[in-house]
């Protein structure tokens, strides 16, 4: 083994010895080789720990200087947003999270809230409306209808009931269509360990 090349391997990128060693006879010794094996090697592992594309993974690899870990923190902590793609940028809408019994967030190794732009919900608005009057769960009040500019508070049984009712609408639209489905999938997936779903307007 060359110890020249191991030491300017060494010091191109962070590795131990064992790794630098493998790396260099795998690739015959040739360092810009072991370089780029050994970045597209953490790009693989920030796509399948972020659960994202291997361009995400790799915009984030290089934004936080080659640092896996806070490349996966990065992008596990970016807002997701739910819509049909008609509109870009838009900052009004409705963000919805889960809550437990006791009015608290859940702590999450992704960020488990959602955006959904005001044009986006409204093919879902006429839903959450139908199940009011509600009884808001932490002051007792009965909430006669639907806060655009508010909290609203959904318990599982009325989330269940609201996805059911999403399941039913006919659309022909296959960018809507995809957004319903969308919706409907992370209602179910924050349903598994959710008490609550709040439905936040900033409108």
């Amino acid at each position: 083994m060359d110890n020249e090349k191991l030491k300017i391997l060494r010091n191109t990128i962070s590795i131990p010895l064992n790794v630098a060693v493998e790396l260099l006879r795998k690739n015959n010794g040739d360092i810009a080789l072991c370089e780029r094996e050994f970045h597209n090697d953490n790009i693989q592992t920030i796509s399948i720990k972020a659960e994202c594309g291997y361009d995400i993974a790799k915009e984030n690899y290089e934004l936080c200087n080659y640092d896996v870990i806070k490349a996966v923190e990065r992008i596990n902590q970016k807002p997701i947003t739910i819509t049909t793609g008609k509109t870009t940028d838009s900052k009004i809408g409705f963000i919805l999270w889960p809550e437990n019994g006791e009015g608290e967030f859940y702590k999450t190794v992704k960020r488990n809230d959602v955006f959904i732009p005001t044009e986006d919900f409204d093919l879902i608005l006429k839903e959450f409306q139908s199940v009011f009057p509600l009884r808001n769960p932490w002051n007792d009040i009965i909430e006669d209808e639907f806060d655009n500019t508010g909290n609203n508070f959904f318990d599982h049984k009325t989330i269940r009931l609201i996805v059911e009712k999403i399941k039913l609408i006919k659309n022909e639209n296959e960018k809507e269509k995809a957004f319903l489905m969308e919706t409907i999938n992370w209602l179910n997936d924050k349903l598994v360990y959710a008490e609550y779903i709040v439905v936040y307007g900033n409108l």
